[in-house]
């Protein structure tokens, strides 16, 4: 049986700083290059990497790594011809590629992390195409990361709520001491974990660290998360932040968990726009207790409850945002009380099967012969709507 993956992130890379024992950059990562590695005992295993330079890497016997670029991704239909594969895990919508495997009778699992829309006006066709791959007698079930964001392949009428199958990583273990306030509400230090662009929000931030430093409340932020640091730092120094912004790059996960629970607050602004499912951000901002600081993007609404489990603000609004940082600092016993109920929190995201168990599910059972899809769907859960 020859099985590939495709996906954004570059496998080869991963592997090589796993196998040479460096520290894994977002959690599971290196759990989930573990299983798809454990699968080539049994045949050939091929990862694609969307969006990555070139390469084309024989990893172990049995394991392949290709790199795919941008302009190249539309050969999606000679890429599967080339690699043939019995089995395809497509960890990313692309609906080009998802149709070219429908069309050649490929058994595809579709295993997303993304909010879905419904369509504009000038998507309706890109719309419809995707409809017709996701429901293809090949493709047993589509799964998604997270309960609103399995909900919305229902709401964009893309498929029916029993064909869905949401998914989630292993669990994490709270901190267990909970965290009693700020050493100090004047100066709070802020957390921002994520790719650094204007759709995650990290614009917002420091923009709302602006507000807070003309009303006397002087906010730190360090930002861990990859892009290009220049423009980011050309803006903090634009708003008079230059000293008070540390940009760290890409860090280990390790290091990102330890500095969440030194940080008063974990701040997470993405906008609407920003195709996320819910980010481990979120899981491991709740374990470390400190104060999570949400927007209010579609998949992040419902899950935890603003004044109660987190603190929530519009997207896209740095005064919203300032606000409620400031509404933070002048009360410790709201930041006590959220920092109590964070394992509460944490412990109601979790749903669905992990992500090892969904591939080895499809893996040994592409038709659903066993039933394995009704049993673990958003209806058998109950969580329909």
């Amino acid at each position: 049986m020859r099985v590939v993956f495709v996906q954004h992130g570059n496998y080869a890379e991963a592997y090589r700083r796993m196998c040479a024992g460096e520290a894994e950059t977002y959690r599971d990562q290196f759990r989930s290059v573990s299983l798809v590695a454990g699968l080539a005992a049994a045949g050939p295993v091929v990862t694609v990497a969307l969006g990555d330079a070139h390469h084309d890497a024989q990893l172990a016997p049995n394991l392949r790594s290709v790199g795919l670029p941008r302009a190249d991704i539309d050969r999606a239909g000679s890429l599967l011809d080339d690699l043939a594969p019995d089995r395809l895990v497509c960890r990313t919508p692309h609906t080009r590629l998802l149709a070219a495997a429908a069309a050649r009778g490929i058994a595809t699992l579709p295993c997303f992390a993304d909010m879905m829309r419904p369509p504009s006006p000038l998507g309706l066709w890109r719309h419809w195409r995707l409809r017709n791959a996701l429901r293809a007698r090949t493709v047993p079930c589509v799964a998604n990361h997270s309960l609103n964001a399995s909900r919305s392949l229902v709401e964009a009428g893309l498929v029916s709520a029993g064909h869905v199958v949401p998914w989630d990583w292993s669990r994490l273990v709270p901190n267990p001491d909970p965290k009693p306030g700020m050493p100090d509400p004047q100066n709070p230090t802020i957390l921002f974990a994520g790719k650094m662009t204007v759709e995650k929000g990290l614009g917002d931030v420091l923009a709302a660290m602006s507000v807070l430093a003309g009303q006397g409340l002087n906010a730190r932020l360090t930002v861990a998360g990859g892009g290009d640091v220049r423009p980011w730092q050309a803006e903090a120094a634009r708003l008079g932040l230059a000293e008070r912004v540390d940009f760290l790059g890409l860090v280990p996960n390790t290091e990102i968990r330890h500095r969440m629970r030194a940080y008063d607050i974990v701040v997470v602004p993405s906008r609407h726009d920003y195709p996320e499912g819910l980010p481990n951000t979120i899981y491991e901002g709740l374990a470390s207790r400190s104060v999570l600081m949400l927007s209010d993007h579609p998949a992040f609404r419902g899950r935890v409850e603003p004044g109660r489990h987190c603190l929530m603000f519009r997207a896209g609004n740095p005064a919203a945002l300032g606000a409620e940082i400031r509404k933070l600092c002048a009360a410790p016993e709201l930041y006590a009380h959220l920092s109590r109920q964070a394992p509460e929190a944490l412990n109601s995201l979790y749903v669905g099967l992990a992500w090892g168990d969904l591939v080895t599910y499809f893996l040994d059972d592409p038709a659903n012969l066993t039933g394995w899809v009704e049993r673990h769907s958003l209806c058998a859960l109950g969580l329909s709507g």
